[in-house]
């Protein structure tokens, strides 16, 4: 008998049946896609697919490809039912096919505690993403185009004073406080304090970078300044010092392979696997420009293009192959059939089950 052991929270649900075995089914609704394969494969079609034409995303825009247009469809809005999926209890066996079929583990069954993607015998996507901490620079690129926030950048920057070295003092016989320094300092190291009769000036060498642009700039000559670095070349520096150093971290829970780490990785550190191949293909005939297809995708891999000019109307989305996962999402919100996705390939690990193989078959187009 398969029983509701908690109420629905979050959108997240959790059944478990008891018996030798006990099996448990959780549904964590923020990592779900809405790609529907959960509903197409369930072999006593327990799952529903509902309304997901609109999914208003609070993500940062990436302006790397797209516009980050925030276009929303109206038409749709007081339809969309938040829950991506509905699962009838009293269908569901718990066979675990909706949760080995999932691409992004939004449905998880466990067996006595173990989840069914690390058992041998159920067989999983061969997706991965990783990061090389070797070749990984920290420029956080990643971090920022991850359309689902997967990617942490934690890094160490090295102290100022072991990048640039030099000396910088000034006389106070010369110095008028004008502030002249102060205001075109580009480190904003330099204070001066005009009140009368309370002068002064501060110069704080944490921060200066001894570009000598005070010096160049003080009307008096009161600023006496010299940059090491400059005049003489790598100068009494440890270059092993200079080096910025961190870690890169990907949450599985969160990442789908869209592979835009990867794409905007300037040394290749990044190297993402995708559990499907295909083609995305976008009829600019049938397109209405609604922004159903851009709401949905969690990928960002359908963007309206950049505005040529104020008032321009964009007559259709822009479909970017690289980043496009083949979920079908968008497919199945895009009101007017516009949008066509197909998987000619599924990578997975090898299959004994006759069950499995037709129903990973059935994934492919």
């Amino acid at each position: 008998m398969i029983r509701n052991l908690k109420e629905v929270k979050d959108n997240n649900f959790d059944i478990t049946r008891s018996a030798d075995e006990v099996r448990n089914l959780s549904f964590n609704d923020h990592v779900c896609l809405g790609c529907g394969i959960c509903e197409s494969t369930c072999p006593v079609e327990a799952i529903t697919l509902n309304a997901v034409a609109i999914d208003a995303r609070n993500r940062l825009s990436n302006d790397i490809y797209f516009s980050g247009h925030e276009k929303i469809a109206q038409n749709f809005r007081e339809d969309f039912d938040v829950q991506r999926i509905s699962i009838d209890e009293s269908k569901c066996v718990l066979c675990g096919m909706c949760s080995g079929l999932c691409p992004v583990d939004a449905l998880v069954l466990t067996i006595d505690d173990v989840p069914i993607r690390e058992i041998e015998a159920y067989p999983h996507y061969n997706a991965f993403s990783e990061i090389d901490d070797d070749e990984c620079i920290y420029c956080k690129r990643c971090e920022i185009a991850c359309p689902r926030d997967a990617i942490v950048i934690e890094r160490v920057l090295p102290d100022r004073a072991d990048l640039v070295t030099g000396e910088i003092n000034v006389d106070d016989d010369e110095c008028i406080y004008c502030g002249i320094c102060e205001e075109l300092c580009p480190a904003e190291a330099i204070v001066v304090d005009h009140e009368t009769g309370k002068e002064s000036i501060v110069i704080d060498k944490d921060k200066c970078v001894y570009c000598l642009v005070c010096k160049k700039s003080c009307p008096t000559n009161a600023i006496n300044a010299i940059c090491r670095l400059c005049n003489y070349g790598e100068y009494d520096l440890d270059s092993s010092k200079s080096v910025v150093k961190g870690n890169s971290i990907i949450d599985p829970d969160l990442c789908v392979y869209c592979g835009w780490c990867e794409g905007v990785c300037p040394t290749d550190a990044a190297k993402v696997k995708k559990p499907f191949k295909g083609s995305i293909e976008v009829d600019d005939e049938k397109c209405q420009a609604c922004g159903a297809c851009v709401d949905i995708c969690q990928c960002n891999a359908l963007a309206f293009p950049v505005s040529t000019g104020p008032g321009s109307r964009m007559a259709h989305v822009v479909a970017n192959d690289d980043y496009c996962v083949r979920c079908k999402a968008c497919a199945k919100a895009c009101p007017n059939g516009a949008i066509t996705v197909k998987r000619t390939e599924v990578d997975h690990t090898p299959i004994n089950s006759a069950t499995w193989k037709e129903a990973l078959d059935a994934i492919k187009d």
